[in-house]
This record gives C-alpha cells, sequence and structure tokens, in this order.
C-alpha cells in the first residue's frame, strides 16, 4: 500500500474524499487528512507521504504552493491537484511544479481511479527499481522496458520524454540518448508509433468513433491527431477505416 494524504480546509469535503473513493482497493492508505496547507506542512517535516491529494484553494494559500514548498521537502512526492478552476493560468503552473495530475471538479469515480492507476503504476516502479536494480548494466534497459510497458498501459495519457526520464530516475537529456541508441528512434517517434499503432487497432472495430479514438490515444485536437495519422499512415483515419472495413467485407464474400 501507498500512502495518500488528503488536503482541503473544507470539512465536509475531507470527509467525501477519504470516505466515497476505494483507496485500499486502489492501492493507496488515507495516513493523514489536513485542512490547511500549514497542516499538511507540519506532517511533512516529521515524515513523508507518496501521494498529496489538494485542492487548488486553501484559505489564504493555494494547492499550488503547498505543491512547491512539498517538493522541496520531499521532492519525489507524487501530487495532484483538484480544483473547480479550468483556467490555462492555474494548469500551467502546475504542469512547471511537475504536478501529476490535475482533477476538475466535479471528480468522478472513473478520473480518480484512472489517475490513481496511474500513479500506482508510476510507484510500482519506482518501487521496484529501487528494490531489484541497482546500478548494475543491465538497468538501463530494464528501465527503457519499464517505460515501453508503461506507454502501453497509458496510451491515451499525457506522456513527455522528461515525465518518462522522471519515472526511471534519468535525466532527460541522458534518457534521451539512450532511448534512441536502444530503440534506434527518438522517444517522441517511438510514442507516435505506439499511439498509431493503438489507433489503427481500435479503428478496426467500427463501434469506435473516430472522435472517441482521438482522446483515447492521448490527443485532444482533432486537427493534430489527423495530421499525425495522415503522416504514419498515408490516409485519413476515415479512408483508413473504410478500407479495412471494404477488405473485411470482401472477404465475408468469397
Amino acid at each position: 500500500m501507498y500512502s495518500l494524504a488528503l488536503v482541503d480546509d473544507e470539512t465536509y469535503i475531507l470527509e467525501m474524499l477519504r470516505d466515497v473513493f476505494p483507496w485500499a482497493e486502489m492501492g493507496f492508505t488515507v495516513v493523514a487528512c489536513c485542512a490547511s496547507a500549514n497542516q499538511m506542512l507540519d506532517y511533512l517535516r516529521k515524515q513523508t507521504v507518496d501521494v498529496i491529494l489538494t485542492d487548488i484553494v486553501l484559505g489564504g494559500e493555494t494547492g499550488l504552493d503547498l505543491s512547491e514548498a512539498a517538493r522541496k521537502l520531499h521532492p519525489n512526492i507524487v501530487i495532484v491537484i483538484l480544483s473547480a478552476h479550468s483556467e490555462f493560468e492555474y494548469a500551467r503552473t502546475a504542469m512547471r511544479l511537475n504536478v501529476f495530475d490535475y482533477l476538475l471538479k466535479p471528480i468522478t469515480h472513473e478520473s480518480v481511479t484512472n489517475c490513481f492507476t496511474a500513479i500506482k503504476d508510476k510507484l510500482d516502479i519506482v518501487h521496484n527499481l529501487s528494490k531489484n536494480h541497482a546500478s548494475t548494466k543491465e538497468d538501463t534497459n530494464y528501465r527503457v522496458n519499464l517505460i515501453k510497458s508503461y506507454i502501453d498501459k497509458h496510451v491515451g495519457e499525457a506522456i513527455s520524454l522528461e515525465s518518462m526520464a522522471d519515472l526511471v530516475a534519468m535525466n532527460p537529456a541522458y534518457f534521451s540518448r539512450f532511448f534512441k541508441r536502444h530503440e534506434g528512434m527518438q522517444f517522441s517517434d517511438y510514442l507516435v508509433r505506439r499511439r498509431m499503432e493503438k489507433a489503427i487497432e481500435l479503428l478496426e472495430d467500427p463501434r469506435n468513433k473516430i472522435f472517441e479514438i482521438c482522446t483515447k490515444v492521448g490527443y485532444y485536437g482533432k486537427q493534430s491527431f489527423y495530421k499525425q495519422f495522415r503522416k504514419y499512415t498515408g490516409r485519413t483515419p476515415a479512408q483508413y477505416r473504410d478500407e479495412v472495413l471494404q477488405i473485411r467485407e470482401a472477404d465475408n464474400n468469397e
């Protein structure tokens, strides 16, 4: 079980966060419920936690202030921001502080489950690295294989070279060079390839709508998805699907 601290200045929300979601089923134990940033920081001065889920508004401070201060005390803490605010400035600041995710209220069981499943995968990787793989020659291969496995499981989520390098405790520049040497391609090209392969798999099922496939493979703009797909296959998603269905129909008629 990984340790989780909840932070919100409204008691009923704090209790809801603690009691409504099946934390144990997701692999987490709630070890602290704090009503302010200062209370959380006092806790962190004595001991650490694996994950903090904090509201963006905490009285006179913000969850972003807490995130910055918490990382100074314990750099490896995973931070998730909870907010009713959708302004880009908040999200941009959260990304600068290397916040793991930014959940908008009202949060749902699905959004929390998806977020904390990804966090558990991240923490499992870090735990396995520290437990089983010290500074051995095989360690670098092991890390890249972990990254590839992580991408396959979370291909629809926000993934960057920096976040993956951080996941396996590598310097981004070193990770970039090593990945290219190991795989024969840039990390960004590998990520696009895996996303396109997943998109092709989803397109073969006509029940999957193209605009839904777009987000399922990590694109939140239709144009960027179409551009990458056409570059990868030479066809638009619709053209590719039509060809697949025509081939399937011809095979059935034989």
